[in-house]
Formats: C-alpha cells, sequence, structure tokens
C-alpha cells in the first residue's frame, strides 16, 4: 500500500532520480578523494537533503494507523448517533482499503479515502467515516475508521447509512459486486436514501482496463437505485443497458440528484477527459466530490434535521 502511494506520488522518474541520489551519495562515502572540505561538504549537504526527504515520508506514511489500533465500533456509533453531527460514509468492500492510490500536486499522492475527506470537509465541514478491515495490518488516513467484529458489521454499517449525510460507494479496481456490497446497496433502496449516494470509480488513467468492469457494475447500482426498495439481483437488464449508453464512457463519480425531497431524481456523472500531467487525477475526484455533496446539501436545505434524518436510529 504504501509502496504504490510513492510509486504515484513521485512517478517512475522521481523514483529513478531518488535511487540515483543513493547511489552517487554511497559513491562519495566510499571512495577516497583529496579534496578534503570540498569533500566533507558534498556529503554533509547530500546527507542533509536525503534525511529532509526521509522526514518527509514518515510524516506522510506515520498518518497511516494500525486496523487493530482503530476504536470498537460501540464506542464511536453510540455517541455519534446520540448527537447532531453531519457526517460523510465511505462504503467498499473489504479488502480494498487504500488500494486506489492517485497522485496529488500538494500532497504527493492521496488515496481515495483522502480524496473523498478532503472533498466533504471542503464543501461542507462533514468529518467521513468508514469501518476498517481488520485483516488489513494498516488503515489509510483520511477517515475516522472503527472496528467490528465479523459478525456485527452489517449493524454498524447499517446503523451509519440511516444517519448519514452522503455515502459513498467506492468500486475498486479488480473486484466485482460482492454479496456485502449488494446488501449495502439493499439497506439504501430500502431506507430511500438514493439521492444520498454518490458512486466513485476507479480512475481511468491509472485502471484502464479495470475501469470497464467497474463502469458495468455501476450501471447494475444505479439501476437498483431507480426503483423503489429495488436490489441489485432484481435489476432490469433493459434499464441496466440504457444506462450504458447514457453514462459517458469515461464516468468517474455518479449520483441520482434533486433540488428538492419532492422532485424527481436526476442523474449526474463527472467524467475525466484525456489529459496530459501527471498530478491531477485527485484534484479532478475531489472536485467532482465537492460538487456532489453539495448537491445533496441542496436537496436538504430548509429541513430540520429530524426531516432530515427521519430514519434516524435510536442512539
Amino acid at each position: 500500500m504504501r509502496g504504490r502511494k510513492l510509486w504515484h506520488g513521485l512517478g517512475g522518474c522521481g523514483v529513478v532520480i531518488l535511487v540515483s541520489c543513493v547511489a552517487v551519495l554511497s559513491y562519495e562515502l566510499l571512495k577516497p578523494t583529496q579534496f578534503g572540505d570540498h569533500h566533507q561538504y558534498f556529503v554533509m549537504r547530500s546527507l542533509a537533503e536525503i534525511a529532509l526527504i526521509a522526514v518527509l515520508v514518515a510524516v506522510g506514511w506515520g498518518r497511516y494507523k494500525r486496523s487493530s489500533e482503530t476504536k470498537p465500533y460501540q464506542e464511536v456509533l453510540g455517541p455519534l448517533v446520540a448527537s447532531e453531527e453531519e457526517y460523510c460514509l465511505i462504503l467498499r468492500p473489504f479488502g480494498s482499503d487504500g488500494e486506489v492510490v492517485m497522485p496529488h500536486r500538494l500532497h504527493g499522492a492521496s488515496t481515495m479515502e483522502q480524496v473523498i475527506a478532503r472533498a466533504a470537509r471542503k464543501s461542507l465541514g462533514l468529518k467521513t467515516y468508514a469501518l476498517v478491515d481488520q485483516d488489513r495490518r494498516l488503515a489509510p488516513p483520511g477517515p475516522i475508521w472503527m472496528r467490528s467484529p465479523h459478525d456485527q458489521w452489517q449493524t454498524a454499517v447499517r446503523t451509519l447509512i440511516r444517519r448519514a449525510h452522503s455515502v459513498v460507494l467506492v468500486l475498486p479496481p479488480g473486484q466485482g459486486i460482492r454479496a456485502a456490497l449488494k446488501w449495502e446497496v439493499d439497506q439504501i433502496t430500502q431506507h430511500n436514501l438514493q439521492t444520498r449516494l454518490t458512486v466513485v470509480l476507479p480512475p481511468v488513467r491509472h485502471h484502464k482496463d479495470d475501469h470497464r468492469q467497474a463502469f458495468l457494475g455501476a450501471c447494475e447500482i444505479l439501476a437498483a437505485l431507480e426503483g423503489f426498495a429495488g436490489s441489485v439481483d432484481d435489476g432490469d437488464l433493459l434499464r441496466v443497458h440504457r444506462l450504458e449508453l447514457t453514462l459517458h464512457e469515461r464516468t468517474q463519480v455518479v449520483k441520482y440528484c434533486r433540488s428538492k425531497p419532492e422532485d424527481h431524481p436526476e442523474l449526474c456523472f463527472w467524467y475525466s477527459k484525456p489529459q496530459r500531467g501527471h498530478k491531477r487525477s485527485a484534484r479532478f475526484f475531489q472536485k467532482a466530490l465537492v460538487t456532489a455533496f453539495r448537491t445533496t446539501e441542496q436537496e436538504l436545505s430548509g429541513l430540520g434535521f429530524s426531516a432530515r434524518y427521519p430514519r434516524s436510529p435510536s442512539p
């Protein structure tokens, strides 16, 4: 996970340069020299530069937390639903934490979870929560992670969905729609929260082959969202095909939007244009998600807390 983040942050050229600098420094340290102070100055300066790089990398990687060190969901969920805090929720298949990594102009590289958390904070000041996969050693930075036993995750996720301002469903590369993900979509449709959901596909620039599979999966999910209490397994094939023709083939973010709760939802999607540049993927996703979150807030504007969350579970 961290190696992938380093590669996307520095890029192939950056990694080559970093390795070359270390090789040159090693050579200078080992070879005999007749230049005295000049050689010592070169070595000390190189050591300082490498130390600075090491500090920056350590600071960035130090934000990764061991999954076992995250709080149990009971400690987080109770106070959260008892309060009037609004939040964003990330859903994704277990085993995919931190798998989608994108270059970022300011941060070097960002996981999809970080991009979502930044967008929620920037757009509406929302905190972002997610259930960590305990089989993964590390939880990537960004959301507030909580853990649950394997036989209790549905209880936690159901409660989080019913109280979420916005829900982001991440479709990672190389994975189909599993039973757990279908269950999560069912919870959203059964509680009539279709317009709270934003579906995020893997970056087509970095996962061109896997993007098509995620695109077809997104169409199946969207077809289920169109029906009342719809299920992915009961999706209309004609409806799925219509969505395939409606969405742009490079769609990256998609959701159903409406200005008022009584309006009929309309399909909104954001797609990336083929562009040059190494650091634009994370920026594109953040801008699209900011807009998506604000459309949800527009729908809910003017409503009191109880009207925003009529299906809020008791603490």
